[in-house]
């Protein structure tokens, strides 16, 4: 399981068993905090507390001041050495004391106990497996599928899942038998008894106040949290850079930590050589205003083949977002330079960045005035050609469905409406299956009737940010051994952040508090540009360097050879996007799925 997850950790690994229980605990290092004295595991000053961990606790320095002064004794400054402490202070509740981002097991030798956390917003993952063998954990799905001893079958369901999200929403995996630990959850396991409990801790929920504050005064309120969330992302024994891309939520970020650095930092982009949704030229001016040390990297067309196939073959789970390759190639970059960066993931789903809240909430005051059987064929006339993308937008906004179902049909430009025509007998069961449709109603707890943008705001944060977002930034990093933070993410910003007024994050472009925050350092043209970030020209790729690996999932894929996929059908969309017609939404999903399938089933 060690060796499975070494990208995780190159710099040192270790174990811990306790025979008489047949606990085994294993880790692989990323040395960031005391490099030379923070081997793990590590353990309590008699050996009975033990503890491992994946991600950073921002907080440590502090707590262990506090732990110091109640009679705890350390021989390290490592955050791992905090848990320790900390638990026997507090047993499970030390989560509730914790800054950053973290997935952590501690075994508690006298009570037979072991305990298992995940951070509020799953940045570092957490997959468990029960089965006659025991309990296993493993932070990706990949370390305990290899020591299975068998090859886990697909969850047929959670593929139907992935096909119509674009990835797997925990609490499930790709496979049957493990399940993800959600944000927010404690898992703890009585070796005495064989008795598992898993309860939430925390959850993102939407809190608006009753009564509204002045602009001026929530602006200063975002800009004072976010410097003391990135003074906690800061802390690293090691150099510490930034992803920019030159938009709202990566230059505030940036400009935050050069306020904060006493040298210039290192800040990183990554372009294209094709396409309008290059940010060099965006990212390069940021830096320079800046003053960084900047760095950029450009897929190109001649590469992108290569990287495609390596980055969705090695992913533990198949993710349908095309963004996981500029993450990756991002990554790449800054890891020939440092070990941690700092990114501004978490901004859009907490501070209202995504223009769909807006047009959500359009279509639920068209639904007030407009008959549903003329909101249906004004529906259908602006969807039909020549109208454009605008009026097929429209489309979407008049016609007469529920907005959790809009929601679904925006973020996942309609794909489960394909399904009986894409799947082949293997997934044909599941064509008419509404699990996906399903999965949102839990995140939406507290909403009823008409969803509104706070609804969708608290939906994303749950569903979305955690198992597409997170999911990609922590795989694309630690592919390449690079710890990514996320300052927007720290519990003080969320919860902030989630008492403000939906109105009010929405207003404008979106995003209002954090571009009046960036107006502190750039003029107001910088605040309102447009959402661009890790954007890819994908339908460029599928015409061009991506059309062989296409052509090899049509021919010899295992998807389409074991009858998940139509051949007819992905025949048929190929040509019709080579023709002109974009159909990016439908064949990146399926090469993603591809070329994941092709290395799990050992075919590639």
């Amino acid at each position: 399981m060690n060796a499975a997850q070494e990208h995780r950790g190159p710099d040192d690994e270790g174990t811990y068993e306790d025979p008489q229980r047949r606990i085994s605990l294993g880790v692989r290092r990323l040395s960031i905090i005391d490099v030379a004295g923070g081997h793990q595991p590590l353990s309590n000053e008699d050996g009975t507390v033990w503890a491992i961990l994946n991600g950073e606790i921002y907080n440590s320095p502090a707590l262990q001041e506090r732990l110091r002064a109640r009679g705890h004794r350390f021989r390290s400054r490592a955050d791992t050495e905090t848990l320790v402490h900390l638990y026997e202070e507090y047993q499970e509740d030390l989560v509730h004391a914790l800054k950053g981002m973290f997935a952590f097991a501690i075994w508690d030798e006298r009570r037979g106990r072991l305990l298992l956390a995940r951070d509020r917003f799953g940045e570092k993952p957490m997959f468990v497996q029960r089965s006659d063998r025991g309990l296993s954990f493993a932070s990706e799905l990949s370390a305990l599928v290899g020591a299975s001893g068998r090859t886990p079958d697909l969850d047929l369901d959670a593929m139907d899942m992935y096909m119509v999200l674009g990835y797997v929403p925990g609490p499930r995996t790709i496979v049957q038998g493990i399940e993800q630990l959600l944000p927010g959850r404690l898992l703890t396991w009585d070796a005495r008894e064989d008795v598992i409990d898993v309860r939430p801790y925390w959850s993102a929920r939407r809190s608006p106040p009753a009564n509204h504050e002045a602009e001026e005064e929530l602006t200063a309120e975002t800009l004072r949290l976010l410097e003391q969330s990135v003074a906690g992302t800061l802390v690293s024994d090691v150099p510490v850079g930034i992803f920019l891309s030159g938009g709202v939520d990566s230059t505030l970020v940036a400009a935050l930590v050069a306020a904060a650095s006493a040298r210039a930092p290192e800040t990183f982009t990554v372009g294209y050589d094709v396409g309008q949704v290059s940010e060099l030229a965006e990212a390069r001016k940021a830096a320079d205003q800046l003053g960084t040390v900047h760095h950029e990297l450009v897929i190109d067309q001649a590469s992108v083949a290569r990287r495609v196939s390596v980055v969705l073959s090695a992913l533990d789970q198949p993710l349908a977002d095309p963004a996981v390759i500029p993450v990756h190639a991002v990554s790449e970059l800054a890891r020939r330079h440092v070990k941690v960066v700092v990114g501004g993931e978490g901004a859009d789903e907490l501070f209202g960045g995504y223009p769909r809240y807006r047009w959500l909430i359009r279509s639920t005051q068209v639904k007030r005035v407009l008959p549903e059987r003329c909101a249906a064929l004004g529906a259908r006339a602006l969807a039909f050609p020549p109208f454009g993308a605008q009026s097929a937008r429209l489309a979407d906004v008049i016609a007469p469905q529920t907005t959790r179902e809009r929601h679904l049909d925006w973020v996942t430009a309609r794909r489960r409406y394909a399904r009986p025509q894409m799947y082949g007998p293997a997934l044909r069961s599941r064509a008419g299956s509404e699990a996906a449709l399903d999965s949102l109603a839990p995140h939406l707890d507290g909403f009823s009737g008409e969803l509104g943008g706070d609804a969708f705001m608290q939906l994303d944060q749950r569903h979305w940010l955690p198992d597409d977002v997170l999911y990609k930034v922590d795989r694309a990093g630690m592919m390449n051994s690079l710890e990514i933070r996320t300052p927007y993410l720290a519990r003080e910003v969320a919860e902030f952040a989630n008492s403000v007024q939906a109105t009010t994050h929405l207003s404008g472009y979106g995003k209002k508090l954090l571009r009046k925050a960036l107006e502190t350092y750039f003029p107001k043209e910088r605040s309102r540009r447009r959402k661009t970030a890790f954007r890819v020209p994908g339908g460029h790729w599928l015409r061009g360097p991506l059309l062989p690996l296409l052509e090899h999932q049509l021919d010899g894929g295992t998807l389409v050879q074991e009858g998940f996929i139509d051949r007819e059908f992905l025949r048929a969309s190929m040509d019709r996007h080579a023709g002109g017609e974009d159909r990016t939404s439908i064949l990146w999903p399926i090469l993603a799925a591809g070329l994941w399938l092709d290395r799990y089933a050992g075919h590639s």
